[in-house]
């Protein structure tokens, strides 16, 4: 009459037991807690690469727009921080672009771009710049830096 006692060992306990459970969510937890900062950093970090690189590249295609002698214009950009959007113009100045040759380009809101001017304008032929400053493109403490000179050299740093 063994055949009662092996039918209860088949009927061993099946799923977690309430510890086992929390020490899964605890773990997890800890896992959680640590990879959102993280997450949230690269993310960041990500924004201001991804803004600073299209603000050089509209720069620098403003550079050699006016260099090439495209249109017989200099060419710039503008940046308007209040509506997050940067502008490449064709033209001697904003005010007096040439507006049907504007190239709007949208940046997110949370990227603050900074300088003590909001214009460059590169000449046509030779290229050179109206301005020789940085511009700063950041988010909270994250920040990276854009050096045009009056030579018309655009470098991110």
């Amino acid at each position: 009459m063994n055949l009662p006692q092996a039918s209860q060992k088949a009927r061993t306990r099946n799923g977690f037991t309430l510890p086992e459970l929390l020490l899964v969510i605890v773990i997890s937890t800890v896992i959680f807690a640590f990879a959102v900062p993280v997450g949230l950093n690269f993310y960041r970090h990500q924004l201001v690469d991804d803004t600073s690189r299209m603000l050089v590249e509209s720069l620098r295609r403003a550079h050699s727009s006016a260099i090439s002698g495209k249109a017989d214009s200099a060419f710039g950009v503008r940046v308007f921080s209040a509506s997050n959007t940067f502008v490449l113009f064709q033209g001697e100045s904003y005010a007096g672009r040439n507006t049907t040759e504007d190239e709007v380009i949208d940046f997110p809101s949370s990227i603050s771009i900074t300088g003590s001017s909001t214009e460059v304008v590169f000449s046509k032929i030779y290229g050179t710049s109206t301005v020789n400053e940085t511009w700063s493109v950041s988010f909270d403490s994250i920040t990276s830096n854009i050096s045009i000179n009056s030579q018309g050299l655009v470098e991110l740093e």
